[in-house]
C-alpha cells in the first residue's frame, strides 16, 4: 500500500493531516507515513502521532511514497518541492467532499473540505485551495497558488502562478491575479492585479508591489 509524506508539518500540514485521515482513500488506497519538515523533528509534537521523516531536501523517496504539499508560502512550497521532484517523487491531489463541474482538470493540488467549482476549469499542480472555496465557470489557477478558506473566483478568473489570496477575498469576473501577486484578506478586486502586487480593501487597491 502507498505511503503518503506530507510536506510541511506547520498549521497547514497539521490540516492536511486531519483532513488525510477522514478521507475515503484513507486505509484503502494508502496510509500516512509522517512529515518532512526543513526546520528539524522539533516541529512534530507526538500528539500528531505520525513522525518526521527528514529535510525536504535530503529525503530519499522510495516507490511506495506519494506526496502532499502543505507548505503555506507558495515560494517556499516550489522550492521544496522542486528537489523532491528531481529525485522521481510523486505528488497528489486531495479532493474530500470537493465538487469539481464537468470537465474540469486538475494537477496534484490539495483541495480543502467543500471546495466547488463550476464547469471547464483548469487548475495547476502544488497549490492548496482551502475549504469552502468557490470557483465560477472556466477559472485558470495556476501551480503553487494558495487560496485560503471561503474565497469566490467568479467565472474567467485566471490565477498565475504563485499568487496568494486571502481568506474571504471576492475576485470578479475575467480578473487576472498576477504571479506572485497577494489578495488580501476580504478584499474585492474588479480590476486585473499586477504581478508582485499587494491589494486590499473594497475596491481593491496597490497597497504593496515586490
Amino acid at each position: 500500500m502507498k505511503q503518503v509524506v506530507i510536506l510541511g508539518a506547520g498549521g497547514l500540514g497539521r490540516q492536511a493531516l486531519a483532513q488525510l485521515q477522514v478521507d475515503r482513500s484513507h486505509g484503502i488506497d494508502w496510509v500516512i507515513a509522517g512529515f518532512l519538515d526543513e526546520r528539524g523533528p522539533e516541529v512534530v509534537p507526538e500528539v500528531l502521532y505520525y513522525p518526521w521523516l527528514g529535510y525536504p531536501d535530503s529525503f530519499e523517496p522510495q516507490s511506495g511514497h506519494i506526496f502532499v504539499a502543505a507548505v503555506g508560502d507558495p515560494s517556499s512550497r516550489e522550492r521544496q518541492v522542486l528537489p523532491l521532484l528531481e529525485k522521481g517523487a510523486q505528488f497528489i491531489s486531495v479532493r474530500t467532499r470537493t465538487e469539481l463541474g464537468a470537465r474540469t482538470s486538475y494537477g496534484s493540488t490539495f483541495f480543502g473540505y467543500d471546495v466547488s467549482s463550476g464547469v471547464d476549469c483548469r487548475i495547476g499542480s502544488y497549490s492548496f485551495i482551502d475549504q469552502q472555496t468557490m470557483l465560477g465557470h472556466d477559472v485558470v489557477i495556476g501551480d503553487f497558488v494558495h487560496i485560503a478558506p471561503r474565497c469566490l473566483l467568479a467565472g474567467h478568473v485566471n490565477v498565475e502562478k504563485g499568487a496568494v489570496i486571502n481568506s474571504g477575498a471576492m475576485i470578479s469576473r475575467g480578473v487576472t491575479i498576477g504571479e506572485g501577486a497577494v489578495v488580501g484578506m476580504g478584499a474585492v478586486v474588479f480590476k486585473d492585479v499586477p504581478p508582485g502586487a499587494t491589494v486590499v480593501g473594497n475596491p481593491a487597491r496597490v497597497v504593496f508591489h515586490r
